[in-house]
């Protein structure tokens, strides 16, 4: 509200301000960060919630949008994890898969492997990202996933798998940001 005063402090006009917040603000952000490390059986041809990578916004109006930010570090147990790629569930919904794909995997990303065929001491990553509408001003949570072919696989969260306390073996940290967009 813009009020204008003459010398003498009385009010002379009141201007409104506009009450729509302009399109494109972020109005609010949130954030899990893991630092920590775990390992986990992943489930064959279906996703599997990634430990630890969960956060939870509550939108403040249904026509908001959720801007989704996953970065996964670590290290899968296979030698060449091609055939793995990540996703992001809203509540125990996936979204953001293609709309048609068979017997084929689905999944938003890959995985990125630094260096050739290696399953004991070269982390692997997974940066992605999504624009979801969830037309709701419920609480949501928000879910990195990956999406495994085969049995007995396993994922190890910010670690290589055999996490040798020596230079060569890394430690790393992922994290979930959501960003509620006005629109």
């Amino acid at each position: 509200m813009a009020i204008t005063r003459l010398n003498n402090n009385s009010i002379t006009s009141v201007t409104a301000l506009p009450s729509a917040i302009p399109t494109g603000k972020v109005l609010q952000v949130k954030q899990t960060y893991v630092n920590t490390t775990s390992s986990q059986s992943l489930s064959n041809s279906a996703f599997t919630n990634i430990t630890g990578l969960e956060v939870s916004i509550t939108p403040s109006s249904t026509s908001n949008k959720i801007l989704i930010f996953v970065e996964w570090c670590g290290e899968h147990s296979e030698d060449n994890p091609h055939n793995n790629l990540f996703g992001i569930k809203r509540n125990s919904t996936d979204i953001g898969l293609p709309s048609s794909y068979g017997s084929r995997q689905p999944g938003i990303a890959p995985i990125n492997i630094s260096f050739g065929s290696n399953a004991d001491s070269t982390p692997e990553n997974a940066t992605y990202n999504f624009l979801d509408s969830p037309n709701t001003t419920s609480s949501i949570t928000y879910r990195a996933t990956i999406f495994c072919q085969g049995s007995g696989q396993t994922l190890y969260n910010n670690r290589t798998v055999s996490d040798s306390d020596v230079i060569d073996y890394e430690r790393l940290t992922s994290s979930i940001t959501v960003m509620e967009i006005a629109t």
